[in-house]
């Protein structure tokens, strides 16, 4: 039995954890909060402190890929989210009054999911957790131990402690301090790449009265308007969020901070103003700012930056929030990180060659995907902010950027295209395996054909900022 160490007890800490444990490993997790999960789903969201976690009280969606490898991989979690009455949705739910054919049809299960707010989530993962891994609370990982260069064998832990282990493996998250621990063991620095295109999320929760259902949601999670998008998620316990969300350079909306002026700009935006006016919110306008995108690799040139460790989920790489792929692409990793150990724990090198190359096979491409689109959308409202007609997305003389312009047109219309769109946004298909299809080209083109993009109602720019002055 191999002894493994996963430093960092967020939801792809635990996830990751629980698939390892599943082949007879032994799993030690060491989490720096000292908070163990209450006693229910509904005191994790009361009382449960986590301030390693900055999003733990913010929005969070499950998109249906993920909760494909959670239904197959991890199926008490499942059972667990059920318990706490998470929600079951589908982007299929929210399809477009211009599709006359909105009947179910083979296959749609695909684009299930079921969501909860994340301390529900996380309470799910952990109470399954607790009972067959050994998890360690109020432990934080100071270093790593070397016994040979280049090769990591356990963690130090504060206040001088030192845990040996044939593996270890960081999930501590966006703030990981990995770089720093391998230089000071004298192993060669990871490769980090960064990007900037960070916003700032403006966020109430809501939940519906007793004997009543939360009110139909009218769009999918995401909606773009000129200079600022609006986010809603279905949630757990009959609740939900509505998020405003701006570029972290856009000051003169961050007056969305305040509840009056955030309740002004929804409500007078038809397709959200029954989301909030009238409804019961459990919390205030809570504010969080996403810092940019990162990714780093632990295998330079084609060889590990060390051996004995590997990086999942944000430890790894994270993205903006925006598009609510954080937790899915994690768990997609912990899948990888799963197989990977499966085949090659005994083999230092070939595990993290391994790792690296499932990574990149994988999950790499969604990364890059999600950058992409947050890039352009960032691109698009620093023009309106600038008073600029935004350039079309991807490059000019680009067929596959053209094509998928045209399907964001035609799936108004278009039951194919919808169900084409939602596979893009619920992480199941890539851009370039949809247009791979045959006769794909010609099908977006005959259902773009006549009909312009779609224009969100409610107010714009100017009307905001005159909301707001």
């Amino acid at each position: 039995m191999s002894r493994i160490i996963v430093a960092g007890g967020g939801v792809i800490g635990l996830a990751t954890a629980l698939m390892l444990e599943k082949q007879g490993h032994e799993v030690t997790v060491l989490e720096r909060d000292p908070a163990p999960p209450p006693g229910t789903s509904a005191r994790a969201w009361e009382c449960w402190n986590r301030t390693g976690v900055m999003q733990f009280r913010q929005p969070h969606i499950v998109q249906p890929r993920g909760w494909q490898i959670l239904r197959t991989q991890l199926p008490e979690v499942g059972l667990a989210l059920a318990e706490a009455d998470a929600v079951a949705c589908s982007p299929l739910s929210v399809m477009p009054a211009g599709i006359t054919d909105q009947a179910p049809r083979p296959g749609d299960e695909k684009f299930e999911t079921l969501n909860a707010r994340r301390p529900v989530l996380e309470h799910a993962i952990a109470a399954t957790a607790d009972s067959r891994i050994d998890i360690r609370r109020g432990v934080q990982v100071t270093g790593l131990l070397s016994d040979r260069p280049g090769h990591v064998a356990g963690v130090r832990i504060w206040p001088g402690q030192e845990l040996k282990a044939d593996l270890v493996i960081d999930a501590t998250g966006r703030r990981s301090a990995l770089p720093a621990w391998l230089t000071a063991i004298g192993a060669a620095g990871p490769a980090d790449e960064t990007g900037d295109s960070g916003f700032t999320y403006y966020t109430r929760f809501f939940r519906a009265r007793e004997n009543e259902e939360p009110p139909p949601f009218k769009t999918p999670i995401l909606t773009a308007f000129d200079s600022y998008s609006v986010l809603t998620i279905p949630s757990d316990a009959k609740t939900w969020s509505v998020t405003v969300c701006i570029t972290s350079r856009d000051h003169a909306l961050k007056a969305l901070r305040e509840e009056g002026n955030w309740s002004r700009l929804l409500s007078a935006s038809p397709l959200y103003a029954h989301l909030v006016t009238g409804q019961d919110a459990i919390t205030g306008v809570r504010a969080a700012s996403g810092a940019g995108d990162r990714l780093r690799s632990l295998v330079v040139n084609g060889v590990p930056a060390a051996t004995g460790i590997l990086a999942v989920g944000d430890s790894w790489a994270f993205t903006t929030p925006s598009l609510g792929r954080g937790v899915t692409l994690g768990l997609m990793q912990a899948e990888v990180t799963a197989d990977a150990v499966s085949e090659h724990l005994m083999d230092p090198v070939a595990l993290a060659l391994a790792h690296d190359r499932l990574t990149r096979d994988r999950v790499l491409p969604w990364y890059r995907n999600t950058t992409q689109l947050d890039q352009s959308r960032f691109a698009r409202i620093t023009a309106a902010i600038e008073g600029r007609v935004p350039a079309p997305a991807g490059k000019p003389a680009d067929p596959a950027a053209a094509l998928l312009r045209k399907l964001v047109v035609g799936m108004q219309w278009d039951p194919d295209m919808f169900r084409a769109f939602a596979e893009m946004t619920a992480v199941l298909a890539l851009p370039a395996e949809i247009l791979a299809r045959p006769g794909m080209a010609n099908r977006i083109n005959e259902a773009a054909a006549g009909h312009q993009p779609f224009v969100p109602p409610g107010p714009r720019r100017a009307e905001v900022l005159a909301m707001l002055s």
